[in-house]
């Protein structure tokens, strides 16, 4: 069923209400619409002009409830931020009715930012012609109770000139040879910065989709489609002393498209414009560590505001630090050789892939109210742009 020019889906349930007729509808792959069919698109990304759009709130902040442990976070275990979403062990049926209208263009004063409060942290996305970004606080200082965690980010791609290049063709039900790609990503900037003041006791693991995203509606061989950009990050630390912290900004330059063609996976090249090792900052009288993981994410849905299906590409981006005990630094007796570590890991990767984009919370609402499965995204395909991890002093103590 098409529903205005906004949604595109299936036909579950039909139900009078008063004079209307209130219909819902599940979520649709493209080729359960088109047997036989060629998309093709080649269209600029203004994100100045495109438009904020909230999501359901099943949305929001998973904490790993594990015991806090000195064991320090690993950035390159970050990446794999899950298919459909973060991931969540209980879920709320919460999706209110959306109303459905015809879509609109992109206006000239869309909003440059929207933020959110999703358990503690406070959420910034901002966008303009040349980044879009996120920005998050956590602060547990001021609640009862000894300890406090504090962690601040900003992260951002770099763009100019963004354009959204697509060939799909549907052959007797089959898209065989699919390709998606995104140009004028031209680098990624990260800014961070944490303390803890009851050491190991404020750790945590949190992973949070972001119930925000930038979307633009238009009409693609007349079908309701939308460009859209959603974002989500993960954020893990491991403090061992008391009243902790640690700093340090990167940026880094990205040349060239990123997507998929067939099977293969379009990577840019990557440059250093600002080491992140050369910032890193903190004094503790322990090891401190924090990786920070976001992905960016591209895509063309066709199908209903909440779930549609498609095409899309992403970069992740995991950041890894670990600033050593400033013991090492001045040579105690129980510290050793007269040592400071100090270590960051980056880790860039493209992933790629097609099929019903949703978080997993609301798939297992839709089946678990409406009986009705929800396909999996398919496979990924991924390529690291970037795995580099570097230590210093490169002395086998701190290689660890």
């Amino acid at each position: 069923m098409f529903a205005t020019s906004e949604a595109l889906g299936r036909v579950v349930r039909v139900e009078p209400t008063g004079g209307d007729v209130a219909v819902t509808l599940a979520p649709v792959e493209l080729t359960d619409v088109v047997r036989d069919g060629h998309f093709t698109i080649d269209q600029t990304l203004d994100l100045e002009s495109q438009a904020f759009s909230q999501l359901p709130d099943l949305l929001g902040e998973v904490v790993d409830g594990a015991e806090a442990t000195p064991v320090l976070p690993d950035a390159r275990k970050a990446t794999g931020m899950g298919t459909n979403a973060i991931g969540a062990g209980d879920f709320r049926f919460a999706v209110p009715p959306i109303p459905l209208r015809p879509a609109r263009g992109p206006g000239p004063e869309a909003a440059k930012s929207a933020q959110r409060k999703i358990g503690d942290w406070d959420v910034t996305a901002y966008k303009d012609s040349a980044k879009l970004g996120l920005t998050a606080e956590h602060s547990t200082a001021a609640q009862a109770g000894p300890g406090g965690l504090k962690v601040d980010f900003d992260i951002q791609l770099r763009v100019r000139n963004l354009r959204v290049h697509g060939d799909i063709r549907v052959t007797n039900g089959i898209i065989p040879n699919p390709s998606f790609r995104i140009d004028g990503v031209e680098g990624l900037a990260v800014t961070i910065a944490a303390g803890a003041q009851g050491g190991l006791s404020d750790n945590k693991k949190a992973k949070i989709e972001f119930p925000i995203e930038v979307k633009q509606p238009i009409i693609i061989g007349g079908f309701p489609a939308t460009l859209k950009q959603t974002f989500k990050f993960l954020v893990e630390t491991a403090f061992t002393a008391k009243n902790g912290n640690l700093s340090a900004t990167g940026q880094w330059g990205l040349a060239g498209p990123i997507g998929y063609a067939g099977s293969s996976v379009l990577t840019p090249t990557f440059s250093v414009q600002k080491s992140i090792m050369q910032s890193l900052r903190g004094v503790s009288i322990g090891v401190e560590a924090i990786v920070l993981a976001v992905e960016f994410r591209f895509g063309l849905m066709i199908g209903l505001p909440v779930a549609g299906a498609g095409p899309f590409v992403g970069i992740v981006a995991s950041v890894g630090l670990t600033n050593g005990s400033a013991a090492g630094r001045v040579g105690l007796p129980l510290a050793g050789p007269a040592v400071k570590c100090r270590g960051s890991t980056l880790v860039a990767t493209v992933r790629a892939g097609e099929g019903i984009n949703m978080s997993e919370p609301l798939a297992k609402a839709i089946k678990e109210v409406l009986k009705v499965d929800i396909p999996k995204e398919a496979d990924f395909l991924k390529k690291d742009i970037v795995n580099r991890t570097v230590v210093e002093p490169d002395v086998p103590l701190c290689r660890g």
